[in-house]
């Protein structure tokens, strides 16, 4: 399913481009990826903005970090405003590749490395057309996104629906996301059968921003009383006092536990390893790291149809299929059923194979080096610069 292509080298130089290490999947892919090229010895570096945030601390020693000069406000626009400094890194420290974190920062990238041999690396961090959006929206973001892509000398995709989106626009290359750690293995290998009175335990990960829409996942709870059933939810974000009023005027308070951001990838795996049920209700997605962390883990997972990427997944590893966005009734029967009919674990494990860290990060540092060895095209000007 997933492509592979030439042989790693250790000659290759890598810069990683990460806005700040924040709490959200493309900053621990990003962050992943320097930490293994920096373990097998290779030239890595990550560039950001931003070198606080709460993903700070798993950043490997070994791997050197720049501060890209950027504008202070908001994050778009402080993007648009590094350029100049980007670029200029691009043509002083000269890697063989500059490497985007996600959708944001991909026009970023590629017009950084645009009239030099630096080769850029797109990457697709959600969807490129989101669940329920406007025709018009749609096609200006496909348009875009497309632009970039011809931009780009690589864009890698998590999906099969979005490398049929961007393929006509340039060299795309769908890849397995890295996600399943040895953590995760290890919690797998620690699960313990449920007890038949004990409480389902069920679990949500993910900033409390509207994205993740965790009010739609409450409201189906409060929908399933007459099951025994707690609920952790392991995040922060600005919705949070929103959503305990909520649960408190669902009468389920007592079964929600507010965790907070959980900082330790193992400790998170281990709540991933002790829950029977993740619930996954985002609007959107790309591909979803916590839906295959925790069927790594062992957990079984009801989703929302927040990107077409989580489909094969979900049908590979027996669960239920997606439900629509933001329909707690269809959550609600799909959490029931699932409780209900678990899937073999059996299943669960093969689904996510691919998606193993060491396999997956050595299937990017195979496509970076197959990208450095392709014949350099005839150099134009940065269309950014005089």
């Amino acid at each position: 399913m997933y492509q592979q292509g030439a042989p790693l080298t250790a000659d290759l130089s890598v810069a990683v481009y990460l806005y700040q290490p924040g709490d959200g999947g493309l900053d621990r892919v990003a962050i992943l990826l320097a930490n293994h090229m920096a373990r097998r010895g290779m030239k890595v570096e990550l560039w950001m903005a931003r070198t606080q945030g709460v993903s700070a601390h798993l950043i490997d020693p070994r791997v050197p970090v720049r501060r890209v000069a950027a504008l202070r406000g908001q994050r778009r626009l402080s993007m648009i405003g590094q350029y100049p400094a980007l670029s200029a890194m691009v043509r002083r420290h000269r890697p063989d590749i500059l490497y985007s974190a996600g959708n944001q920062s991909n026009m970023l990238v590629a017009l950084a490395c645009a009239g030099t041999q630096t080769r850029s690396v797109a990457r697709i961090s959600n969807p490129i057309i989101r669940p329920r959006q406007r025709v018009m929206a749609a096609w200006a973001r496909l348009k875009r996104f497309r632009a970039i892509t011809r931009l780009s000398d690589l864009t890698i995709v998590m999906g099969e629906h979005d490398r049929a989106l961007l393929a006509p626009s340039g060299t795309v290359r769908l890849l397995p996301r890295p996600t399943v750690t040895p953590a995760m293995e290890k919690a797998r290998a620690l699960r313990r059968p449920r007890e038949a009175d004990a409480p389902f335990a069920l679990l949500m990960v993910g900033r409390m921003v509207a994205q993740k829409d965790h009010a739609t996942a409450l409201d189906a709870l409060g929908r399933l009383s007459h099951i025994d059933w707690r609920l952790t939810i392991a995040g922060e974000g600005p919705l949070r006092a929103a959503l305990e009023r909520q649960a408190h005027a669902l009468g389920i308070a007592d079964r929600v536990d507010f965790a907070g951001y959980v900082r330790d990838p193992e400790r998170l795996a281990g709540l991933m390893g002790q829950a029977d049920l993740l619930l996954q209700p985002s609007r959107w997605e790309g591909l979803c790291a916590t839906l295959i962390e925790a069927l790594a883990c062992g957990a079984h997972v009801v989703a929302t149809d927040s990107t077409p990427n989580i489909r094969p997944v979900l049908a590979a590893a027996g669960q239920h299929p997606p439900v629509p966005v933001g329909d707690a009734a269809a959550l609600a029967r799909a959490i029931e059923r699932t409780l209900a009919r678990p899937a073999a674990p059996a299943l669960l494990d093969a689904a996510v194979r691919e998606h193993g860290a060491g396999r997956a990060l050595d299937a990017y540092l195979d496509a970076f080096a197959a990208l450095v060895r392709r014949p350099v095209p005839a150099l134009s000007p940065s269309p950014a610069l005089p």
